[in-house]
């Protein structure tokens, strides 16, 4: 279940990992699936209301947007020292 900006912003970075595994595997396939769908039924709870969406909820969105985009980096930097420091140690 998404909740707010944040695991929505999460939402959309796994998804788009997912759309990559989803070509080679049924199972990625259907996990990317399901996460689709709570991204939609979130969207439609919280994005479809024009009157709903005023400055603090924009200001919100971008924040979680950045959170989760530095979150994506650090990540993806701390694979890539873990891989690092493994090929060292071979």
């Amino acid at each position: 279940m998404i909740t707010n900006e944040l695991d929505y912003d999460r939402a959309l970075i796994a998804d788009r990992k997912l759309r990559i595994l989803a070509k080679e595997d049924l199972h990625f396939k259907n996990l990317r699936t399901k996460l689709r769908n709570l991204i939609e039924k979130y969207e439609n709870a919280e994005w479809s209301n024009v009157d709903k969406i005023d400055d603090a909820k924009l200001l919100e969105s971008d924040k979680s947007e950045h959170i989760a985009e530095l979150e994506r980096i650090f990540l993806e930097n701390r694979k890539q020292a873990i891989r690092k420091n493994l090929r060292n140690l071979i």
